[in-house]
């Protein structure tokens, strides 16, 4: 009786220590998975690419082993961000999706919007501008009602994001909107934490203000820039220099411009930063050093651009090559995955269906007839079932083409200014009129298919470009509409109805 306590006492010893050991190490991995995602981190704002996705990718075997959501779901998104710096946009958009998938950004709206903004710049870089302006749009749907500072900060971003779409398009008014959207949001953070993203706000003012030659405005925001780095004592100032640079070369003060590019240099060496992506500024140096007859200076940093350049292409080998090599593996670990749990299922399955028939057989015996009727009952309950699941995948797949090219198509009917456009706008939407009418019921034909286009993300030179009319005519023509809706002056008359309706459809 005695040694079999004892035997107890032992076994219950042995097994704590087992699940101690077990709990340690599960702990141990969480910390070095942190430590990894923290370094990847620095990384990325010292602009190392290429070591921040090693680490990023180190993270995330890891977070995999540990099968924990929130961990694959930020190592992946280090990656996506990472390949997409290092212009790997397929690749990015690969992780983006992996990321996407996971319970735990399911659950975290400012993930997914981080997700969607890193997919949106892949998009743009890849040319598909309104598939990548719909996820900004989704970012501020996402986050709409949110008052976090992460959620804040971001909406601050995207809006500052549209508003550089509209930048680099050449509609300067456009972008001036979004970036006071953006302000608007920046006054709800606390200057100390956030000064950083103040900072690039006001650089990106600066920068539209040069676009229109506005010297004194550009001026002004690019010292409110480098004044706030001063306050908060934050030494990382290249790109300081580098718009004050720009600004000075626009300026034709030549020599002022060189002094600070050559200080945006130092800058970047004095604290480690990785000089590669910004070898243009070598570049710029040897013009400026060709302007003022320094010839032996002008061929001094062209020669450092020349090299930088060759660096970055055998650089650029080697990442494609690494990102498509950890792509290979992952695919790879994805099917040895699936593989396993198929076999599982199988021998799951399989020892399943021995036990049933073991079973029926016994049963069999004893009343052979009412056996058969439940196997058969069973088998065609079965089928059912797939048969249904099956029509739902079809149906499924049938309904989301659908929609997508019916948005297609209603995008072509209004461009073509066709007549059946809104007739196959409202299919498509069918809510739309009705809940226009709710607010105005003596609306014209002829201004419900202006608020359609004005639905669709239409500018006003578009519409008027497309329904042959006149920008001041369509103009006015909005401005009515604004009056009988009530929208105030600052709203986008654009967001405010697919806000109306947003509930609808």
């Amino acid at each position: 009786m005695i040694k079999e306590k004892s035997f107890i006492k032992n076994s219950i010893l042995i097994f704590f220590i087992l699940f101690s050991n077990l709990a340690a190490c599960q702990d141990s991995q969480l910390i070095k998975i942190d430590k990894l995602l923290k370094k990847a981190q620095k990384n990325h704002t010292e602009y190392r690419d290429f070591e921040e996705l090693k680490l990023a990718k180190e993270a995330n075997i890891l977070a995999e082993k540990t099968n924990n959501s929130k961990l694959i779901s930020e190592s992946s998104y280090v990656l996506a961000r990472a390949l997409c710096s290092l212009e790997l946009q397929k690749e990015s958009l690969y992780y983006i999706e992996k990321a996407s998938k996971q319970k735990f950004t399911k659950q975290t709206p400012v993930l997914q919007a981080k997700l969607n903004e890193l997919k949106s710049y892949n998009y743009y870089v890849l040319s598909l501008k309104s598939q990548g302006s719909a996820e900004l749009y989704k970012i501020l749907e996402l986050l709409k009602g949110n008052n976090d500072s992460p959620s804040i900060k971001i909406i601050s971003r995207t809006y500052d994001n549209i508003a550089n779409h509209y930048f680099d398009e050449n509609k300067i008014d456009s972008a001036f909107i979004y970036y006071r959207l953006s302000a608007k949001e920046l006054e709800r953070l606390p200057v100390s934490k956030f000064h950083n993203a103040f900072c690039e706000h006001y650089i990106s003012l600066g920068n539209a203000f040069l676009k229109k030659e506005n010297a004194d405005s550009t001026l002004y925001y690019f010292k409110k820039s480098y004044e706030l780095k001063l306050k908060y004592k934050d030494p990382i100032l290249f790109t300081q220099y580098m718009v004050f640079g720009s600004y000075y070369e626009n300026q034709k003060q030549y020599e002022k411009a060189l002094e600070l590019y050559l200080k945006a240099i130092e800058n970047m060496k004095e604290y480690s930063v990785n000089q590669i992506p910004f070898n243009y500024i070598n570049k710029k140096i040897s013009d400026l050093y060709g302007i003022l007859d320094n010839k032996k200076k002008q061929d001094e940093f062209a020669e450092i651009y020349s090299k930088k350049e060759n660096q970055l292409s055998l650089e650029k080998s080697r990442n494609v090559d690494y990102a498509l090599n950890i792509i290979l593996i992952d695919k790879k670990n994805e099917y040895n995955s699936a593989q396993e749990k198929k076999y599982a299922w199988i021998f799951i399955g399989t020892s399943i269906f021995i036990i049933i028939s073991l079973y029926v057989y016994i049963l069999m015996r004893k009343n052979l007839k009412y056996k058969e009727s439940a196997i058969s009952e069973f088998t065609n309950t079965l089928q059912r079932k797939e048969e249904i699941i099956s029509k739902k995948n079809v149906e499924a797949e049938e309904l989301q083409q659908k929609v997508n090219n019916a948005y297609t198509e209603i995008i072509e009917l209004a461009k073509n200014n066709s007549p059946s456009f809104y007739f196959r706008f409202l299919e498509v939407y069918p809510e739309f009129q009705k809940k226009l009418l709710e607010y105005s019921q003596n609306l014209r034909t002829t201004e419900l298919i202006l608020c359609a286009y004005t639905f669709l993300g239409f500018t006003t030179k578009d519409i008027a470009e497309y329904t042959f009319k006149s920008v001041n005519t369509i103009r006015n023509r909005k401005q009515n509409l604004r009056k009988k809706f009530s929208i105030q002056t600052e709203e986008d008359m654009g967001i405010w109805l697919r806000n109306l309706i947003s509930e609808k459809l």
